[in-house]
C-alpha cells in the first residue's frame, strides 16, 4: 500500500507532521535515525510517508514511556508501535470503513505492557490530534469510531490480563501453599535436632519398606543412651543436642546402607532397623552383630571442647519375620525390650520375649484398674495370726492386702503392690488398707475380751512422706481404735537408711503405736545397726522366714498343710513339741545369736515362716517371743479369721 503524504496537493493522513517549531519542514528526528526499509534484500531510503509513520511511532512511544514499566528495548517498542501506526492509517483510509482493527490496537498496547488508563488516554489524544481534520466530518466520524474501538480493545485486554494475573497469582499461591504443606509434612517426619527420622517418619518409612521388600527377617535395635540424662541436665540442652548429633552421625556412618533405617524416637533413644536374610536364626545372628556394632560406635568418647564424654547404650532387640511385622507393634516391643535392658544395667542387651511382654502388658492393664478398685472397696485385708509363744494365744494379727478382682479372682500383694508403687498409688492404697484394718481391729476388740493388736505394713515410700503421720492419726481418730492396739511394720532398709525417713518413724512412735522391723535379714542392714532401733521407737524385730529355710527341713515342709479349720489343734494341742529340732547348726547359731542380741537391746522377737512343729520347737528353745507362719494359719478372710480368734481363745 502507498501511504499518502501530501504530494500533489492531497491532504496527508497525518495531520500536522512532526515538524519543529520553525515550521520549515525539518523533522524532529533526523532521517538517519529512522529504521531503513529493506526491499528484496537491499536497503531502501525511507520515503516521506515512512518518515511520518516512524515519527508518529516515536512520539507515541515517548508518551507511553512514563505510563508503565516495559522490559522490552525501546527500539523494539517503537518498531511495534510503527507497525500499528501503519495499520491505523490503513484502517482510516479504507472504504468501506471498518474500525474493528482499533480493538487489536488497544489490545496490543496492553500486551506491550502499557495497561494503565493514562496510556489509553494519551494514545487516544495522540490519534485525535494527529488524524482529526476540523472541516472533514467523515474523518472526524472515522477517528471517533477508531478511538472507541481502541478503548474497547484496551479495556477487554486489561480485564483479561487481570483475570489471567489473578489466575496466575492464585496458581502461584496454591503452588506455594502445596510446597509449604509438603515441606511441613516432610518436617513432621524428621527430628529437628539430628535430621534423622522421628517416630512418625520411622513408622512411615518402615511401613513402605515392609510393603516393598521380599520376605525376610526384620531386625530392630532400640538404643537408650545410658548416662545421657545427667549430662543433658548438668551441661544444658545445647551440649545434649550436640551429643545427640554426634551419635546420629556415627550411626548414619555405620548403618547408612539402602537397607537401613535410622531414627530418633525419644530424647535419648535411637532406633535402627534393617531387613535381611530369610532364615530366622541367621537373621537373629545378623541383628546381634549389628547391636554390637551400634554399641561400639556409640561408646567411643565424644569430645566437646575440652570435655570427653562417654555414653554406653542399652539395647532392646526385636527380630521378626517381615510377613508378621507391624511397625507400631515392632516399636512397642522394641520399647519393652529396651526397658528390660535398662533394668539390667548400663550397656545391657535384652531380646524381646513374648511371654514376658504378655505378663507386663497384663500388669499395665491391671494397674489401670487399680484406682477404681481402691475407690470401690474391692481392696480387702486378710489376717494372719501371730502367736505368743509364752501365752499360747493369738496376740496380734497381721493385715495383708488382697484384691478381689472381677476376672482374675483374689489377687495377692505381689500381683498389684509393685504396680501401685510404680503408678504412685501406694499412699492411697496404704491408707485404704490401714483404715479397713483399724475398723476390723476395733470390732474384734469389742467382740472378744482380749482382742488382738492389728499389725499393718507401711510401704517405704509412705515413710518418706511426713503426711503419713497425719494420716495415721486421722485414721485412728476416725475409726476409734486405740493407738496401743495398732502395730506398724516397716522395712529394715527404711528404718536404717535415710535420715528423713527415720524422722517420720520417730514421729509415728510418739503417737503411741507400736513399731516392728519387718523381714529382718532380707535387706542390706546388718547386726551392727540393731542398736539404732530402740532410739527410733521400734519395739519388735521380725526375723525373716529365711532363717528357718534349711535343707534339713525341706522334706518336712513339703508335706501338705491341714485345712485352716484344724490349725487351732496345732496351736493348742498338748503334744505339739515332741519332735526334736532338725536344723543345721550354723543357721541355728545365727538365729540364736540374733534373738539373744535383740533381747539384750530390749526388742521383742517374732519369727516368720514357721511351717512345721520342728520350726516352732526350735524358736521356743531359743527364746523367741512370737511366731507367725502357715504352721498356725494361712492369711484368712475376716469371717474365718474371726472364727479362728474365737476358737483360739
Amino acid at each position: 500500500m502507498r501511504i499518502r503524504a501530501g504530494a500533489n496537493g492531497a491532504r496527508p493522513l497525518l495531520n500536522g507532521p512532526f515538524l519543529n517549531s520553525k515550521g520549515n519542514g525539518e523533522a524532529r528526528m533526523s532521517p538517519e535515525r529512522i529504521p531503513t526499509v529493506i526491499t528484496n534484500g537491499h536497503p531502501t531510503p525511507p520515503d516521506e510517508a515512512a518518515i511520518d509513520t516512524a515519527l508518529f511511532a516515536w512520539e507515541w512511544a515517548r508518551l507511553l514511556s512514563s505510563t508503565g514499566y516495559v522490559t522490552a528495548d525501546r527500539t523494539v517498542v517503537v518498531a511495534e508501535l510503527r507497525r500499528w501506526t501503519i495499520r491505523l492509517i490503513d484502517t482510516l483510509g479504507r472504504t468501506p470503513f471498518d474500525p474493528s482493527p482499533g480493538t487489536e490496537i488497544g489490545q496490543a498496547l496492553v500486551t506491550l505492557g502499557f495497561g494503565s488508563p493514562i496510556a489509553l488516554g494519551r494514545t487516544n489524544a495522540l490519534v485525535m490530534r494527529k488524524f482529526l481534520v476540523p472541516a472533514d466530518d467523515d474523518r472526524q466520524e472515522r477517528v471517533a469510531e477508531i478511538v472507541s474501538f481502541i478503548s474497547q480493545g484496551f479495556v477487554r485486554a486489561v480485564r483479561d490480563r487481570t483475570l489471567e494475573e489473578q489466575d496466575a497469582i492464585r496458581s502461584s499461591a496454591l503452588l506455594a501453599l502445596e510446597r509449604a504443606r509438603a515441606d511441613r509434612r516432610q518436617a513432621e517426619l524428621l527430628d529437628p535436632v539430628t535430621g534423622l527420622l522421628n517416630r512418625k517418619g520411622f513408622v512411615a518409612a518402615l511401613t513402605d519398606r515392609l510393603a516393598t521388600s521380599p520376605p525376610g527377617v526384620l531386625g530392630v535395635c532400640l538404643l537408650s543412651l545410658d548416662g545421657f540424662e545427667p549430662l543433658d541436665r548438668g551441661f544444658g540442652t545445647d551440649v545434649g543436642d550436640e551429643l545427640l548429633r554426634t551419635v546420629a552421625e556415627r550411626l548414619s556412618a555405620r548403618f547408612g546402607g539402602e537397607d537401613d533405617l535410622i531414627g530418633r524416637i525419644g530424647r535419648d533413644e535411637f532406633i535402627v532397623a534393617a531387613i535381611g536374610t530369610k532364615s530366622p536364626t541367621a537373621g537373629q545372628e545378623n541383628v546381634l552383630q549389628r547391636v554390637a556394632a551400634a554399641q561400639l560406635a556409640v561408646r567411643a568418647p565424644i569430645s566437646l571442647g575440652d570435655r570427653a564424654m562417654v555414653l554406653s547404650p542399652s539395647v532392646g532387640v526385636v527380630s521378626r519375620l517381615t510377613d508378621s511385622a507391624e511397625p507400631e507393634t515392632v516399636l512397642r516391643d522394641a520399647g519393652l525390650a529396651g526397658s528390660w535392658a535398662r533394668e539390667r544395667g548400663t550397656g545391657s542387651i535384652a531380646l524381646f520375649e513374648i511371654e514376658r511382654a504378655t505378663k507386663q502388658v497384663a500388669g499395665l492393664a491391671l494397674a489401670a484398674e487399680l484406682p477404681g478398685a481402691i475407690g470401690s472397696g474391692r481392696l480387702l485385708a486378710h489376717y494372719q495370726p501371730i502367736v505368743g509363744l509364752r501365752s499360747g494365744r493369738v496376740e496380734t494379727v497381721e493385715a495383708l492386702a488382697r484384691w478381689e478382682h472381677e476376672r482374675h479372682g483374689l489377687l495377692e500383694p505381689h500381683a498389684f503392690i509393685p504396680l501401685a508403687q510404680r503408678a504412685g498409688l501406694i499412699d492411697e492404697l496404704g491408707r485404704s488398707v490401714l483404715e479397713r484394718a483399724c475398723r476390723q481391729g476395733l470390732a474384734w476388740n469389742h467382740l472378744l475380751p482380749r482382742g488382738p493388736v492389728v499389725s499393718v505394713n507401711l510401704d517405704p515410700q509412705q515413710l518418706t512422706e511426713p503426711a503419713t503421720v497425719r494420716d495415721v492419726v486421722t485414721i485412728l481418730e476416725r475409726t476409734g481404735l486405740p493407738a496401743e492396739l495398732l502395730q506398724l511394720e516397716i522395712t529394715e532398709d527404711a528404718a536404717l537408711g535415710d535420715p528423713a525417713t527415720r524422722s517420720v518413724i520417730r514421729d509415728l512412735a510418739h503417737i503411741g503405736v507400736s513399731l516392728a522391723l519387718d523381714d529382718f535379714g532380707t535387706g542390706q542392714a546388718h547386726l551392727a545397726r540393731l542398736p539404732d532401733l530402740p532410739a527410733l521407737g521400734v519395739h519388735t524385730l521380725k526375723l525373716a522366714g529365711e532363717f528357718l529355710s534349711t535343707q534339713d527341713t525341706q522334706e518336712v515342709s513339703a508335706r501338705p498343710e491341714p485345712a485352716p479349720a484344724r490349725l487351732t489343734d496345732r496351736l493348742f494341742g498338748a503334744a505339739r513339741h515332741h519332735q526334736p529340732p532338725a536344723h543345721s547348726s550354723a543357721r541355728r547359731d545365727v538365729l540364736a545369736a540374733t534373738i539373744a542380741l535383740a533381747h539384750r537391746l530390749g526388742l521383742a522377737v517374732t519369727v516368720e515362716g514357721v511351717k512345721t512343729e520342728q520350726d516352732e520347737a526350735l524358736i521356743i528353745s531359743m527364746g523367741a517371743d512370737h511366731a507367725q507362719g502357715t504352721y498356725y494359719s494361712a492369711p484368712l478372710p475376716v469371717p474365718e479369721a474371726g472364727d479362728y480368734l474365737i476358737r483360739g481363745r
